[in-house]
């Protein structure tokens, strides 16, 4: 009776191992499932996260071209090969100057001032011949309204460019801040969405854990039981007068 027990004994947690081992599979197999689930999820965040920034970084840049342009201070008012600092920005206020009637010396006319400009753009600001008289029949208020002018073009442009810069650091410092709350609102986005599947995760490695420590007990068992119905078969086995 007592190898019957045994023997039943065996076969119950035989099947018991059975099911855990498939209880550990499923487990496991949903655990991979979840950890790619996971995975995706968070890449897809941190695409959006990484389009955020990169439109935070088009927003400020198209800002400064833009305070630029409205300061006159935009790419097409520079010849970087123009090494005398003549500038677009500086030649407007000249020409309003020199070509308004507030010129003191009399208005220029285009001709004039574009003549005058042509002759210190390719000398360097010489006005006069190596004998020291005004070239191209300049006078000499002429030339010191020119250099006038020219100064009050470039005190302007300074002025132009602090308020262009301020505005735009301004704006950029704005767009930070507004980049700062949507990366907060994005990352509570992602961790609601992550939260059930890291508490499905959670159960999963659970549920494998408990799964690991009942079979190392089962299978204990099971060896004890097959050792004693080994030891059962040996001690009922008929001996035949030898014992």
């Amino acid at each position: 009776m007592a190898f019957l027990l045994l023997l039943h004994e065996k076969l119950r947690l035989q099947r018991k191992i059975n099911k855990l081992t498939l209880r550990q599979l499923r487990a496991s197999s949903s655990k991979e499932r979840i950890t790619k689930n996971i995975s995706r999820v968070q890449k897809m965040y941190a695409s959006r996260q990484t389009q955020l920034q990169s439109q935070a970084k088009m927003m400020q840049s198209q800002a400064t071209v833009a305070f630029q342009n409205m300061f006159g201070l935009g790419v097409n008012s520079f010849n970087p090969m123009n090494f005398t600092g003549m500038n677009g920005f500086v030649m407007n206020v000249m020409g309003t100057m020199l070509m308004g009637e507030g010129n003191p010396t009399g208005a220029l006319s285009q001709e004039q001032f574009q003549d005058m400009m042509t002759q210190y753009q390719t000398t360097g600001g010489t006005f006069k011949d190596p004998d020291g008289k005004y070239v191209n029949g300049y006078t000499e208020d002429q030339v010191k309204a020119f250099m006038y002018a020219m100064r009050q073009g470039q005190a302007m442009q300074q002025q132009a460019q602090m308020m262009s810069q301020q505005m735009s650091q301004q704006y950029q410092n704005n767009v930070s801040i507004w980049l700062q709350a949507q990366e907060a609102a994005l990352e509570e986005e992602q961790d609601a969405a992550l939260a059930p599947l890291e508490a499905q995760e959670t159960e999963m490695d659970l549920e494998q854990q408990s799964c690991e420590t009942q079979l190392a007990d089962a299978r204990a068992r099971l060896e004890s039981i097959k050792q004693a119905c080994s030891e059962g078969i040996k001690d009922s086995a008929p001996t035949f007068g030898l014992g």
